[in-house]
């Protein structure tokens, strides 16, 4: 296949804007709890409502100003009306999965004692007084777990950009697809039985590939810092799902939908009908409850997204394709504003180069397509992009489904967990 040239630059006429911390007047890294603020202010929200923190006002009468300096000399600006602050503009404490501390001026500051479960290099999980029931609970530090992956999105620099500079965007986007595939070990160990902490491991690891293969997209990269970490959050599971399910067909072929086989991570596999997850030391409840919530929910993919692959032989720039559209359309909807605006750009200049791989593999022998397609006949470019499309709506309909039935506050109140940003988990 010859190589078509496209431009890496961004399109001029798409000006993208930077939002400020509601709280400190900072530069804003997104939605948090409800509310757009920068890291700081959220890491001052989450640790007051989780550790039950009181604290006093310096001036006793509730009203100072509340501004971060970048002069690391200069003084804090006071806790009690920094938090008020906080409460007062909107931000909520539903998603930290605590009742909301009293605010009492004159109180004094307290802490609690955190004492870490994981062995990792990154704490990720600490023993704690849950703050609802004052019984054992772990809190799962989700910022731990999304180091890496915020590091990726915070940086320009691609190690191979010199590589692909000349791809355009939708092979860049392959490109960078195969590159993660490239770790898959083609004879995965399969697994009965999962703890439920040990899952975090494996979606951290997922959570840096999704990261990486955004980056390659000119667009994506183009958008302000808070931007793309907030598709990150919206998208990276319904990647993660795609992703993993066209690697299982693409390994396994009709013994992936015969036997409900899943790629846990790149070097394990399951059953989906016959594994199960240790929730032991997280809940009071088993597996089979949390299992008739999700367990059918997953299965479902073996219809939408492994059926369809095996019968139209989808090739990984098809596969390609279709990821980009799920990610963008299902970011466009959330978000809207210059993120919607930016994800059209890109579809429309992916569809016109998915338009010229059909028309260069015409003259080759059909090696992307199935034998009873003949890709010398336009027409069938058209069913097939059809299909695809078809691929790309019932997945969006599934994730907003699941948005819409299943109540997330219920489950994380069957945990004895207190989630940091409980939003990365919603779907």
């Amino acid at each position: 296949m010859s190589i078509s040239s496209s431009s890496s630059e961004c399109s001029p006429d798409l000006s993208y804007f930077a939002v400020k911390c509601n709280i400190c007047s900072k530069t804003g890294h997104g939605l948090h709890f409800g509310l757009e603020t920068c890291r700081a202010c959220a890491a001052f929200f989450r640790r007051t409502v989780v550790l039950n923190r009181k604290y006093k006002c310096r001036k006793r009468v509730g009203k100072c100003e509340v501004l971060l300096e970048d002069d690391k000399n200069s003084k804090s600006p006071c806790k009690f009306c920094r938090f008020k602050k906080c409460l007062d503009m909107g931000m909520t404490t539903e998603n930290v999965r605590t009742e909301q501390p009293i605010l009492e001026v004159g109180s004094p500051s307290t802490s609690t004692t955190v004492i870490p479960v994981s062995e990792r290099e990154e704490q990720v999980a600490y023993n704690i007084a849950h703050p609802k029931t004052r019984g054992p609970a772990i809190l799962l530090d989700i910022n731990a777990i999304i180091k890496k992956s915020r590091t990726i999105l915070e940086t320009y620099y691609l190690p191979d950009e010199d590589l692909v500079s000349h791809l355009n965007p939708l092979q860049r986007m392959v490109h960078s697809l195969q590159k993660l595939r490239s770790k898959q070990n083609w004879n995965p160990e399969f697994l009965e039985k999962i703890e439920f902490i040990e899952m975090f491991f494996g979606w951290e690891a997922q959570m840096r590939d999704a990261a990486t293969w955004l980056m390659y997209c000119n667009e994506f990269r183009g958008l302000p810092e808070h931007e793309r970490i907030a598709i990150f959050k919206i998208v990276w599971a319904v990647w993660r799902r795609f992703e993993r399910f066209t690697m299982t067909a693409k390994i396994f072929g009709q013994r992936c939908y015969d036997e409900k086989i899943y790629l846990h991570s790149h070097k394990y596999a399951i059953h989906m009908e016959s594994y199960s997850i240790d929730y032991s030391k997280v809940s009071d409840h088993g597996f089979d409850k949390f299992n008739n919530v999700f367990g059918g929910k997953l299965i479902q993919y073996y219809e939408i997204i492994v059926k369809p692959f095996l019968d139209l032989k989808l090739s990984e720039t098809e596969i390609t394709f279709i990821l980009c559209q799920i990610v963008w359309n299902y970011a466009g909807r959330r978000l809207q504003g210059q993120t919607q605006a930016a994800g059209e750009r890109f579809l429309e200049e992916i569809s016109n180069n998915l338009h010229s791989y059909y028309e260069e593999s015409s003259g080759s022998s059909g090696r992307s397509f199935g034998d009873s397609e003949n890709p010398g006949n336009p027409q069938n470019y058209a069913s097939r992009l059809a299909k695809m499309m078809q691929i790309v709506n019932q997945m969006l309909n599934v994730q907003l489904h699941l948005e819409n039935t299943i109540n997330i506050a219920f489950l994380f109140d069957m945990f004895n967990i207190v989630f940091t940003e409980p939003e990365f988990f919603r779907c």
